[in-house]
């Protein structure tokens, strides 16, 4: 319902939750993954529309009693009372993004559609840069191990990709190598 939830291990809304209840933010369209930073700040990675009209998908820093806008505004677009995307795909690029993580000040998350692990700093989001382009097919998910690499998964097999011999996969990717 495109929200993020709050609770405790019982089940039950955090006391500091900014409504009241078990809602921590709002008007999130179709969230894919979130993982916090050193800082402790969560971001998220969000699909932006579907269908003939695909693209805008999103990267969200959230914050606690935020509303970030679907379906009232996507891309650029503004509102009083709304967060617009800290980064978004544009109108011709579908990212389709899934999981994310963080290595230091560096995001990295996975391209379904897009086809590419995706690496950005949080210091200069403008630039967003595309690993192994199509060259593994859809990418749903990234996390760190505990040996400090990067495991991506491969899904082609859901339907929506082009399978190919051995796949699904776990690619294990050295990060200082990119």
């Amino acid at each position: 319902a495109g929200k993020f939830l709050r609770v405790t291990s019982e089940g039950k809304a955090v006391a500091d939750n900014p409504f009241g209840n078990e809602v921590y933010s709002y008007g999130h369209r179709n969230v894919q993954g979130f993982a916090w930073n050193a800082a402790g700040q969560m971001w998220a990675t969000e699909h932006g529309r579907s269908g003939a009209l695909s693209g805008l998908d999103e990267l969200n820093h959230i914050e606690k009693g935020k509303n970030y806008g679907w379906p009232d505004i996507e891309g650029d677009e503004t509102r009083i009372g709304m967060v617009t995307p800290a980064r978004n795909s544009g109108g011709n690029v579908t990212w389709a993004p899934g999981g994310i993580t963080f290595i230091g000040n560096k995001l990295f998350f996975g391209g379904l559609r897009g086809s590419s692990l995706y690496e950005t700093s949080i210091g200069s989001l403008a630039t967003i840069t595309e690993h192994f382009k199509g060259e593994y097919g859809r990418i749903r998910e990234v996390i760190v191990g505990p040996d400090g690499m990067l495991y991506i998964t491969i899904s082609n097999r859901d339907g929506r990709g082009s399978p190919r011999d051995g796949d699904d996969k776990v690619i294990r990717v050295n990060p200082t190598k990119l």
